[in-house]
């Protein structure tokens, strides 16, 4: 009786399914057309606002890359003034040109902020544009998904009743399978890129939390450039605008330097003698390996070890590290040791400490407003040995730090965590 049945069941269900098939792909076709159409619309619209943004981006990088050829200038400027002989004239000229160089310095960092902010509205602006793409992709996948199984399940219920027609459906359904494997590929193509568009978002997301060191080192160019503005008033103010007063200073200055690096340099050597000879006892010797920590919790450095920098570079060489921080900031002591010498008024460090620590280290502190500790005492690292100041040679409040091997002046920072 079934097979009897079966002709008259064949050519309408085959009609049936083939306009199931068509009206699919239709509504399939016409439905991605509006996602299309609506895509495409919004795609308009960032695109431009994009376009927009890698002008303004394009503009900012200009405007840096013609800073940083001024700053050369500036650096050529300092490079030949130093090569000539040493005058008052010529020493104001050079801090002219490093203050003009520390001025673009501040300049160039702002545009490289805004530079920055721009770059992430760019890349949030493709995340965002790409991430509804795939949403609408999605959207579209789950619902081709759905019709797909409906039909699949009809797809069989034919081929149990004809096996004249399964070709017939077999192609219908792998056409549908093609359909679904192109979509899935565009799809995944599409993931790739939300991927890759996160993965830029994260690297400007890391810039991003890098602006706020950014501005550190923004406060510390100001810093730098209000040194080097107060350095020049008190280069004249020392001198009068007097060439015979400025060669007099600078061969003062000369000689009291000289005369401190040899005071320190004798006086650690026979210090760490003595110390060495009180033997196991003594609780110098007891200390393990020097390990030193920052002196202050203030670690904008404003001038570097034998800094190029330094605005008397081509007088003397920098033999430390200057951390610009308000006068009356406590300093502690970088690691535990012997106090060998506190110097009240000198004309070169103004009051200073000097402590030895145990690997032929040692550390001074200098331009203090006040001193803590007294010579021949103990300490801990981290204990407060005095007060940061703006005392003896210095243009303004700061702490000069300095690390000594075998009485040496070495650089801090090849020595601090």
């Amino acid at each position: 009786m079934l097979k009897n049945q079966l002709p008259f069941l064949r050519p309408h269900f085959f009609s049936i399914t083939i306009m199931f098939f068509i009206v699919l792909v239709g509504v399939f076709l016409f439905a991605g057309g509006i996602i299309i159409a609506q895509s495409q619309s919004s795609s308009s619209a960032n695109e431009s606002l994009i376009a927009d943004l890698n002008k303004q981006i394009d503009e900012q990088r200009a405007k840096i890359d013609k800073m940083a050829e001024d700053v050369e200038k500036y650096k050529d400027n300092i490079k030949s003034a130093r090569n000539q002989q040493a005058s008052l004239q010529n020493q104001i000229y050079i801090l002219n040109n490093q203050i003009a160089k520390a001025n673009l310095d501040i300049k160039a960092k702002e545009e490289e902020i805004k530079t920055t902010e721009l770059e992430i509205k760019k890349v949030e602006l493709e995340i965002k544009e790409n991430e509804l793409t795939i949403t609408k992709n999605k959207n579209q996948l789950a619902a081709f998904i759905r019709q797909l199984d409906i039909y699949d399940k009809k797809s069989y219920l034919a081929v149990l009743l004809s096996n004249n027609s399964f070709s017939e459906f077999f192609d219908q359904i792998k056409n549908l399978e093609n359909i679904n494997e192109n979509l899935k590929k565009t799809l995944n193509r599409v993931q790739e890129l939300v991927e890759k568009l996160n993965n830029q978002k994260n690297e400007l997301d890391k810039k991003n939390s890098q602006l706020s060191e950014l501005l550190n080192k923004l406060e510390n160019e100001k810093d730098i450039l209000d040194e080097q503005k107060d350095t020049k008033q008190q280069l004249i103010s020392e001198t009068k605008n007097s060439e015979r007063k400025f060669q007099g200073l600078v061969e003062n200055l000369k000689k009291e330097q000289m005369a401190v690096n040899s005071l320190i340099t004798n006086l650690e050597r026979r210090l760490r003698d003595e110390l060495e000879k009180r033997g196991a006892k003594e609780k110098f010797n007891l200390f393990g390996d020097a390990v030193l920590a920052w002196p202050t919790n203030i670690r904008r450095i404003t001038v570097y070890f034998r800094d190029p920098d330094y605005p008397y570079r081509n007088l003397f060489e920098h033999s430390g590290l200057d951390l610009g921080m308000p006068s009356g900031t406590p300093v502690a002591s970088a690691e535990a040791g012997y106090v060998a010498k506190v110097a009240l008024g000198t004309r070169w460090y103004g009051n200073y400490i000097l402590i030895i620590h145990n690997n032929n280290l040692a550390t001074l502190y200098a331009h203090l407003s006040s001193a803590n500790v007294k010579s021949d005492q103990y300490v801990s690292q981290g204990q407060i040995i005095g007060l940061s100041g703006n005392t003896g040679f210095s243009s303004g409040p700061h702490l000069h730090f300095e690390v000594r091997y075998n009485g040496i002046p070495v650089n801090p920072l090849s020595y601090l965590p």
